[in-house]
């Protein structure tokens, strides 16, 4: 048994390359996706997040899994310009999805490929694609991004239809199952960043975001079911009443059980004359 280094593959001068020593320049990434990523059901592996720039929205590039085989996307790409080149009906709801193909056709340079995943807007989920978001077109204004606000509900951006839902995005969970997007526990983190004091169960959920980005459902549910002091959380929730009862949890303001009173004059006189009359 040994483990072999595929991260530089050498050729050397006047070497006839067989199709063995080609293998070897892409066995590395093939197998390094597969071992790394392979407990990971269908769904966003990592990477594919919204980020802002000149006012326009870019999905980020990242790695999916679709049936067993790993696709990435190299390059960001920008949602907006996208968005317009699609001829969408404004105030019209639309789901955005990663949809997967079968590729008969060979590519130009020698390379052929199996299949792909395509990003298309539906108003329907088949069997073969993946939820990224929904999203209702507006014609004036580009696509918005859900953020913590200063309402009185700093959360209700990220169930708000005119802004990029993201609560039903197909996230995979190292563990197993799918999770929300990173882009939801970017918000749980500041706000939870903000809030003072911070309960043992705050503090623990912070610092879970904090190390990894993203949190199972299995400890959101344990989160939920300890603040709100019931035995356990229904697997029938949907995804929207799961954050629901989440962001509900991480508003709860925290009092210390424990209460420290400071020592009253009187009975600080008294321990200082009963310190004064000991004999030594």
């Amino acid at each position: 048994m040994e483990f072999r280094d595929y991260t530089e593959i050498v050729f050397e001068s006047g070497n006839v390359l067989s199709a063995k020593m080609l293998e070897e320049t892409y066995r590395y990434p093939r197998d390094f996706l597969k071992v790394f990523h392979n407990k990971f059901c269908n769904g966003i592996v990592a990477g594919l997040d919204f980020e802002t720039r000149d006012n326009d929205v870019y999905l980020t590039s990242g790695i999916v899994k679709m049936n067993g085989r790993f696709f990435i996307l190299s390059e960001d790409v920008n949602l907006d310009e996208w968005f317009k080149s699609q001829n969408l009906e404004s105030q019209a709801d639309y789901c955005l999805f990663l949809n997967y193909e079968d590729v008969l056709e060979g590519l130009n340079f020698g390379i052929s490929s199996q299949s792909r995943l395509t990003l298309q807007i539906k108003n329907r989920q088949s069997s073969n694609s993946l939820l990224l978001g929904k999203y209702r077109c507006r014609s004036d204004v580009g696509i918005l991004l859900p953020s913590l606000n200063s309402s009185r509900d700093p959360f209700e951006e990220f169930v708000q239809p005119s802004f990029l839902q993201l609560l039903d995005a197909e996230y995979a969970h190292p563990r197993g199952g799918l999770t929300y997007h990173p882009l939801i526990f970017r918000a749980i983190q500041n706000y939870l960043e903000q809030k003072f004091p911070l309960s043992p169960y705050d503090f623990t959920l912070l610092t879970e975001i904090q190390n990894h980005g993203i949190v199972a459902k299995s400890t959101l549910k344990s989160y939920i079911a300890v603040n709100q002091k019931i035995s356990s959380i229904s697997d029938q929730m949907t995804n929207e009443e799961l954050f629901q009862m989440l962001v509900k949890c991480v508003q709860i303001p925290y009092k210390p059980m424990a209460q420290y009173e400071s020592i009253s004059k009187q009975n600080s006189d008294e321990i200082r004359l009963r310190r004064q009359s000991k004999l030594i």
